[in-house]
């Protein structure tokens, strides 16, 4: 129990809370102690609380959702700097970034994930099947949720603090006013369902090729954008001969396995 007083006690909250978050003791996509808990638990007051869960929030690591609580965002700070230079990038762009971070992040969780990894994703994945309700990431209705419990759990299983915490800036920027409200899900509920399924089934099996697969074509239906003119475009845009030629490269892969 923290009993030192004033700037000393602000400081050891502040750090009780970054040391949960860095060791795993609350896992990445989770959601923290309400505040009169940690409150009764540090020996400190609710306002000192508040402030350490802002000064973490406003690096990335947490977010608070009003009416749902406060979530595990990121296990390491995302930079102000890259926050700032992602700015000067169209949302279009972004998104395709984001896309590229997935697809790696998939890649590296089949390559390094760990048996609590997989038992997290897959329960995450039964939630979602229950119609439990994974923490969004922007102020938004539920149809339209800018990241879920699932994509910070394959970041985590990642075991690459960089990559999560570009995943945790890109989100960052994704929520903004001028952005959200440009965004919706390119898939209904049921189609994501069977995508994340796919994706836990390839890193389970450590098979970073079908990972790399399940996931490519997960963000081509996970946030895509809406013109004034309701056209969908999604991260990637590809003709309909590109479309042809995968299905036909991913049919020999099948056959030479």
């Amino acid at each position: 129990m923290v009993t030192s007083s004033g700037t000393e006690r602000a400081r050891n909250t502040l750090a009780y809370l970054r040391r949960q978050i860095t060791t795993g003791a609350w896992e990445v996509g989770s959601r923290i102690p309400i505040e009169p808990e940690l409150a009764e638990t540090l020996g400190v007051g609710r306002s000192t609380i508040r402030e350490a869960v802002r000064s973490l929030a406003s690096i990335g690591m947490l977010e608070t959702l009003p009416g749902r609580g406060t979530f595990v965002r990121s296990s390491a700070p995302t930079s102000a700097v890259l926050s700032e230079f992602l700015t000067a990038y169209t949302l279009e762009e972004l998104l395709s970034y984001r896309r590229a971070l997935e697809v790696e992040a998939a890649q590296q969780a089949a390559l390094h994930r760990t048996p609590e990894d997989i038992a997290a994703l897959e329960a995450s994945v039964a939630q979602s099947l229950r119609g439990g309700q994974c923490p969004a990431v922007g102020p938004r209705d539920t149809s339209v949720e800018l990241a879920s419990r699932f994509h910070y759990l394959l970041f985590d299983a990642a075991k690459n603090r960089l990559l999560a915490s570009l995943y945790a800036g890109i989100t960052e920027k994704l929520s903004a006013p001028g952005h959200v409200d440009r965004l919706t899900h390119g898939s209904d509920a049921q189609t994501m369902q069977v995508e994340h399924e796919r994706i836990v089934d390839a890193v389970r099996r450590g098979d970073f090729i079908d990972a790399v697969h399940a996931m490519a074509d997960h963000m081509d239906n996970d946030l895509v954008i809406i013109t004034p003119d309701d056209e969908i475009i999604p991260p990637l845009q590809r003709s309909a001969v590109d479309v042809e030629r995968i299905a036909a490269a991913r049919a020999q892969e099948r056959e030479r396995a």
